[in-house]
């Protein structure tokens, strides 16, 4: 008898811990914004081809800026947006890249053919925190992870000049949530 007890203490247990390990274990839904979301805010402005619902191409008649969507089979979604440096059509900006979403990572993905540097800053306002640093987009990836989720987070994109014709690539993001919100 007092084994029997004992055994059924140690299953009581067992299944105790075993609940609370499933309370405690969350998943993560990832979200891939292509790189012509409306989230995600080019500076300046991005023109060039876009895709209508049905799949078909339209090219813009003219695309002075400095950030253009060029058709790309390799591309998660079939463009890329993408960038060699300031132009004069856009009054010599600074090509940037801005989203502000709330989550728990962000992943950047450019393309095989990127090989510009760039200025990566990502930010939050509650609290104040800014993280700055330079990244090689022939990497191909960018992450950022252990993002407080209940705040929003700014990331920046910014083009660094170079002496040599570097391009800039943005295929996609990925942003990553809980699946507990």
């Amino acid at each position: 008898m007092y084994l029997q007890q004992q055994a059924h203490a140690v299953l009581l247990w067992s299944l105790l811990v075993l609940l609370l390990c499933i309370a405690l274990v969350t998943a993560d839904v990832n979200i891939t914004l292509e790189d012509t979301a409306s989230q995600i805010i080019y500076s300046p402005p991005s023109c060039g081809l876009t895709l209508s619902p049905a799949g078909t191409e339209t090219v813009a008649q003219a695309c002075d800026s400095a950030w253009r969507i060029v058709a790309a089979q390799d591309a998660s979604g079939g463009t890329l947006t993408t960038t060699s440096g300031p132009a004069d059509g856009s009054g010599g900006l600074i090509p940037q890249l801005f989203l502000s979403v709330r989550a728990r990572a962000l992943y950047v993905k450019t393309s095989q053919t990127s090989t510009a540097i760039v200025n990566v800053t990502v930010s939050s306002t509650t609290p104040v925190v800014t993280v700055q640093s330079m990244f090689n987009s022939s990497l191909e990836f960018v992450s950022i992870i252990n993002l407080p989720e209940q705040t929003v987070t700014t990331l920046s994109f910014s083009y660094v000049e170079s002496n040599i014709t570097t391009t800039l690539d943005i295929d996609s993001i990925i942003v990553t949530i809980s699946d507990d919100k």
